[in-house]
């Protein structure tokens, strides 16, 4: 559904194919995840200069501030179920960590989905949880260009494309690797 949809952005040039990432991400942020990690390295591979690199870094950071401000204010203006709000509280509780800076422990191990609402309902500092976003989202998505970078610096295109979604496929798979056991590690401690 997704490739489909940024192959019709791809279609009409780079500025759509920058919107069409921009809203990948935005629904990554606030409805399910949508492997923006993947969508990222294609929408790279489509010019992969380091100009176009920070255009693709800044939209992406951008919009994961769009995805997680829109699902914060829902929940600030139109209050989770009591239930739900116990359960993320209870659940932010086992991490050793339980304040804004579980963000940035999220770009490598996601353990908190739904970002936005858990700064809502947990009433975490937005300025700081926005600074933490982005410092954590440069950080991740500018270690994945560097590598992208590497891959197209190495290889042919076609070959980069494909080390590139590979080492995509990789990440994502030691990213829930890494969150599970994470999880669990919280889970015999408490």
């Amino acid at each position: 559904m997704f490739e489909d949809l940024f192959s019709w952005f791809q279609s009409y040039g780079l500025f759509y194919a920058l919107l069409g990432l921009f809203l990948i991400q935005v629904i990554d942020a606030t409805i399910f995840p949508a492997l923006p990690e993947l969508f990222f390295t294609l929408a790279f591979m489509m010019d992969p200069t380091w100009e176009w690199g920070i255009l693709v870094l800044a939209t992406t950071v951008l919009a994961e501030i769009t995805g997680n401000s829109l699902l914060y204010g829902l929940v600030k203006r139109k209050s989770l179920p009591e239930f739900i709000q116990k359960a993320m509280k209870k659940w932010t509780e086992f991490i050793f960590v339980k304040d804004e800076r579980i963000i940035l422990i999220n770009r490598i191990a996601p353990v908190v989905p739904f970002l936005g609402a858990f700064i809502a309902t947990c009433k975490w500092d937005y300025k700081k949880s926005m600074l933490y976003l982005v410092m954590g989202g440069l950080a991740k998505y500018g270690a994945l260009l560097a590598l992208i970078g590497l891959l197209n610096y190495q290889f042919d295109p076609e070959t980069a494309q494909f080390y590139s979604i590979l080492a995509i496929i990789i990440i994502i798979g030691l990213s829930f690797v890494s969150s599970y056991l994470y999880r669990k590690k919280i889970e015999k401690n408490h």
